[in-house]
Parts: C-alpha cells; sequence; structure tokens
C-alpha cells in the first residue's frame, strides 16, 4: 500500500527537468539559427560594403586626419646651423625647421630641434651642425635677459673633427637660436652637467 502511494505521488510530481533541458535545448537551436543567419547576412554584403568603403574615400580621410594630428605636435623654428670653408673659417646661417612640440617650453622646444640636427633646407645650402650627435639637453631656464642651458658631457667632445674652433661653434649656435627665438635674451650661460662650461 505505501508503495502503491509513493507510485502515485511520483506520477503527480511534474517532470520538471526534462521540460527544462527542452527549453535550453531550443534556446540553444535559436542561437545557432541567429548566428548563421547573421553570417550569411554578412557574407552577402560584404563585398558591396568593401566597394561602398572604397568608393568613400574613408582611407584617405584618416590619412588626412593623421597628418593633421602629426602636424599639430611639430611647430616651426628657426635654427642656427654652421657653413663651413674650405679655408677654415665658417659661416652661420638661420634654417626654418619643423621641431616637436614637447610640452616643454618653446626654449626648450627649440634647442632641442637643434640638438636633433640640420634639416632639408640646412643641408641644401651645405650648413651642418657642430654639436656633438650624442649631447642631451638636461634643462633650460631664462632668468631675465640670461638662458642657462644644461647639456651632457657629450657636448665638450661637440666640433673636435673641425678643429680648436668647433666647440666655440657649436656653443654660438645654441647662442645665436636662443637669441632669434627670444631677441631679449643678451646672455645665454652653457652648462655641463650642471657646470658652467670652461672655454
Amino acid at each position: 500500500m505505501i508503495e502503491d502511494l509513493q507510485d502515485e505521488l511520483q506520477k503527480a510530481q511534474p517532470q520538471k527537468p526534462e521540460k527544462h533541458r527542452s527549453r535550453k535545448a531550443v534556446l540553444f537551436i535559436i542561437f545557432l539559427l541567429w548566428i548563421a543567419y547573421a553570417a550569411v547576412i554578412i557574407l552577402i554584403s560584404l563585398p558591396g560594403m568593401i566597394k561602398a568603403v572604397k568608393e568613400s574615400d574613408v582611407a584617405n580621410t584618416i590619412a588626412h586626419f593623421r597628418e593633421i594630428r602629426a602636424e599639430a605636435q611639430l611647430r616651426d623654428a628657426k635654427l642656427v646651423f654652421v657653413i663651413p670653408k674650405p679655408d677654415g673659417t665658417m659661416t652661420y646661417v638661420t634654417c626654418s625647421q619643423k621641431i616637436g612640440k614637447t610640452g616643454a617650453s618653446e626654449y626648450h622646444d627649440v634647442i632641442q630641434g637643434l640638438l636633433d640636427g640640420p634639416g632639408e633646407e640646412a643641408l641644401s645650402v651645405g650648413a651642418i651642425s657642430y654639436i656633438s650627435k650624442d649631447t642631451n639637453l638636461i634643462g633650460l631656464t631664462v632668468s631675465g635677459d640670461t638662458a642657462f642651458v644644461d647639456l651632457s658631457e657629450a657636448f665638450t667632445g661637440s666640433g673636435s673633427y673641425w678643429g680648436p674652433g668647433g666647440l666655440d661653434a657649436a656653443c654660438n649656435q645654441i647662442t645665436r637660436t636662443l637669441c632669434t627665438l627670444d631677441p631679449s635674451i643678451r646672455r645665454v650661460v652653457i652648462l655641463v652637467e650642471g657646470e658652467k662650461l670652461e672655454r
């Protein structure tokens, strides 16, 4: 009798697990069908999308915006370089050049541009830099009419290839470049690793 009651209770309880499994299976099949449908739509429309992108000239528009952004990170500067002459003398020439904006002062950017070396305009007139390529700008401060330029140790080897006056020429490049940028600068003190350069 107890067994009969247990059988009746089991029959009376709903079969939830089976219904739940069948519902999951149906949802999974619908999901797969939706993915297949989306894939077919993409495959059908892909050639048209590629053609539309090419015709809209999006690639050139993106390239143009990249150029504008790169241009915004540059500034025009007048930098002083040297034209050496066969008789051992030299001429200083001021050339326009695009230099990077570092986020520091314009003085800093201009001297960093000078340390980076001559650009097309300077090279086209035969100008070079007497400043050693390994020179790094440590710091630059302008106080009143005096600019203090702190450079790395490599600066002391500037112009050595050109003979005894090479270091003076390198110092003159820095001085003339800063005075061109700001005519109110009357004096430029060059430091090497924080110590005044002795010439």
